[in-house]
């Protein structure tokens, strides 16, 4: 006998979690009782057009409500613990119906959302959640908290992000041996991305081949690969929202495809790898992510001292800022919401005053005991592996350590910037430091970088990145040409 049990359940079993989420948001900010109130993206057209722009949904609104529909605002009765959801009227007239169709209905918003209750806005948006009634950067930074923390529903968004990321990336490897230019990479990773139905993505795919690798956020994608060496390929979809965020380096050799063009192509790729690999075993709980940081660095200098690019004392290199000529950017950052998600503390300090360099300077030492006997006579971020080119929460000597449910990324990278050499090459007291023949000769392969996300949970770490890289990626572009 077959039996067959059929289950009806108010708005399905995988809503995105947003009762939860303002219940955690009420416990970050300690209070019992008043209204928190905040207002969704509005609609609207580009400046002076009558073309709307893509709607793009406030992040922290999505986060208490998972509704990504414009013009919207929520509530929140702390005491009652009461969630409501304020909708834009559905009758709008006939242009709005016609051309772009209505939003939800109360009775549908209460079916699909994780709310307690959902009513028509009779003011415009704007007007009636104009306040939340605290200080905003109260509001914010507790907000903040609460994000950066993600529960199993995240995780999961995230996990499936990669995956099609991951997709996406690997049918960039197989079609690189007949490509000629940064647009058929896009092109082809995009393919993937739209075929599954992940069309929106966390950021602007970066394709830079040639000088254009040693762009961080270069976008355009246009170029021919010419005499390029690498192709840094930077790209990550959403699905709900939710970001990735991948880098792979490919290599471009049309006359032996999956192999470096160059020895000094593939030493720089292994010597990213390597530092990605050994920065990855320390995203644990527990562990400051600004010593990754500094991990990072000095294996960059050890790397750069046996290629002949550097030469001199390995601790003094780092000390005057060499390695960040290369190396121009932060580790890593969160992942959420947001490609570059929040974090629960504001960015660490701009200003190199005496005081910040003394607490950088303890907190190096805590990590690095033998530097004791020298770092008492330096005096600026740059001596300590801070560029000024990126200041970010998570490596701030103040960042939280890190937690079980956090999300970041682990992205060392290895660059020749003209601009970057210029500024080294100029300056005496880093440019002793620096091989120019040796290094010239390293300049073509204009800049490789990895990325990968990286979850941090109770046992240690999980990648979520699952696209090929290093002999794996390299064993897909060959048996792809040979076909």
């Amino acid at each position: 006998m077959d039996l067959t049990i059929r289950l009806k359940t108010k708005g399905g079993v995988d809503k995105y979690p947003a009762k939860s989420h303002a219940r955690r948001f009420r416990e970050k900010l300690g209070i019992s009782s008043g209204i928190i109130v905040a207002s969704g993206t509005k609609n609207l057209n580009w400046p002076n057009s009558d073309m709307p722009a893509p709607f793009r949904q406030d992040r922290s609104f999505y986060y208490l409500t998972g509704c990504n529909e414009p013009d919207c605002g929520v509530s929140y009765d702390i005491e009652k613990d009461k969630l409501t959801l304020w909708l834009p009227p559905v009758d709008l007239g006939w242009h709005q119906l016609v051309y772009y169709g209505r939003g939800s209905t109360v009775e549908e918003a209460l079916e699909k959302y994780d709310i307690d209750d959902a009513h028509y806005i009779k003011k415009e948006p704007s007007e009636a959640f104009s306040r939340a009634g605290f200080l905003p950067d109260l509001l914010q930074r507790a907000l903040n908290a609460c994000r950066v923390i993600k529960d199993e529903h995240e995780i999961d968004l995230v996990r499936r992000a990669n995956d099609i990321t991951a997709e996406a990336h690997t049918n960039v490897l197989k079609g690189m041996h007949g490509f000629t230019n940064e647009s058929e990479v896009e092109a082809a990773f995009m393919k993937t991305c739209i075929a599954r139905k992940a069309k929106a993505q966390a950021y602007d795919p970066i394709a830079g081949s040639g000088p254009n690798a040693a762009i961080l956020h270069y976008s355009e994608n246009t170029a021919d690969f010419g005499k390029g060496q690498t192709v840094v390929l930077d790209a990550g979809c959403e699905v709900d929202r939710y970001a990735s965020d991948v880098t792979r380096t490919l290599p471009i050799n049309k006359h032996n495809p999956g192999h470096w063009y160059s020895k000094e192509a593939e030493h720089i790729y292994k010597l990213v790898e390597k530092v990605q690999q050994s920065c990855i075993k320390k995203m644990l709980p527990g562990n400051k992510y600004i010593e990754a940081n500094w991990h990072a660095h000095h294996i960059v200098v050890e790397g750069l001292l046996k290629l002949g690019i550097l030469k001199g004392d390995a601790n003094k290199i780092f000390h005057a800022g060499v390695s960040a000529a290369f190396l121009p950017h932060g580790l890593g950052h969160h992942v959420g919401l947001d490609v570059h998600d929040v974090s629960p503390d504001p960015p660490p300090p701009a200003q190199a005053t005496k005081a910040n360099v003394d607490r950088l300077r303890e907190a190096y030492i805590k990590w690095k005991p033998e530097a004791a006997s020298w770092a008492s006579e330096l005096n600026s971020f740059e001596n300590f592996g801070i560029g000024p080119y990126w200041q970010t929460s998570l490596t701030s000597v103040d960042a939280p350590v890190l937690e079980p449910g956090m999300i970041v990324t682990v992205e060392p990278g290895i660059y020749f910037n003209p601009v970057l050499l210029r500024e080294l090459l100029s300056d005496p007291k880093r440019s002793q430091f620096v091989d120019e023949a040796v290094l010239k000769r390293y300049i073509p392969v204009g800049g490789v970088r990895i990325e990968d996300c990286i979850l941090i949970n109770k046992k240690g770490y999980e990648n979520l990145t699952t696209a090929p890289k290093g002999e794996e990626m390299l064993k897909i572009i060959r048996k792809s040409a040979e076909r």
